[in-house]
């Protein structure tokens, strides 16, 4: 049966590291509670789960909210469930998991760093001579066109790919180093390097500022940097649900 209202679930809190009584929380939400682990959860219409631009800045809101006060595992947007008795099953049957998701951010932040190209710096790094020299020899050759355009397309997205391992290589290691934990999110746009996320304690955020703002330093030329954060940590405490 489609449901047309539900219980939205925002985050998980640990109930241990509350202090005595209810924790405060933003408007208009409550708990729905396993043993020491809790679901920050909204009764809401269908329509408050829709991928809407008001509906995801509440939801990021409520778990900022929610972190200034508690630990927490961040949960992604659209995440409904029929009732109360339904959600507290979830949270029995994914317990142990839950428990080894806080204690892997506990004390821990999350870090995004995207990089882009200039667009000179991508003529020069993709090689345009090459790509010219390509299409000459396809012109040369009578190659049809459409045939021509494909393969020249592969040449291209494979130098791409290749300058993109070697800045991943030169640029994130060194952050790597500092991080518990990174991963690369998806690439949008031929001018973006890479996507990252970065799992960082809190005792380290300031020595991985210094990190990124000496590698901006050195690649301001190149590259346009968007690093953001600190976060909750949204790429490293999703539960398989």
């Amino acid at each position: 049966m489609k449901l047309t209202s539900g219980l939205y679930a925002y985050c998980i809190i640990a109930r241990n590291c509350c202090d005595t009584g209810e924790p405060e929380l933003p408007d208009g939400t409550f708990l729905v509670q396993h043993r020491d682990i809790a679901a920050v959860v909204e009764r809401v219409s269908e329509s408050k789960w829709q991928p809407t631009k008001d509906n995801i800045i509440r939801h990021q809101k409520i778990i900022t909210t929610v972190q200034e006060t508690l630990p927490i595992l961040p949960l992604r947007f659209g995440m409904v469930f029929k009732d109360s008795e339904e959600l507290a099953r979830v949270l029995q049957d994914k317990y142990t998991e839950i428990q080894g998701l806080f204690a892997k951010v506990e004390g821990r932040v999350e870090l995004s760093l995207r990089l882009f190209w200039h667009h000179n710096a991508f003529l020069e790094d993709i090689g345009n001579r090459k790509i010219e020299e390509l299409k000459k020899q396809y012109q040369n050759a009578n190659a049809n066109h459409y045939i021509a355009a494909i393969e020249i397309g592969k040449q291209v997205e494979s130098l791409v790919n290749q300058k993109r391992e070697e800045y991943i290589r030169e640029i994130l290691e060194p952050l790597r180093g500092i991080a518990d934990d990174s991963v690369l999110g998806p690439i949008t746009g031929e001018k973006m390097v890479f996507n990252a996320a970065f799992l960082v304690k809190e005792s380290l955020v300031d020595q991985f500022d210094e990190v990124v703002k000496n590698l901006h330093d050195q690649y301001q030329e190149k590259f346009l940097f968007r690093y953001s954060g600190p976060w909750p940590a949204y790429n490293f405490a999703a539960a398989k649900w």
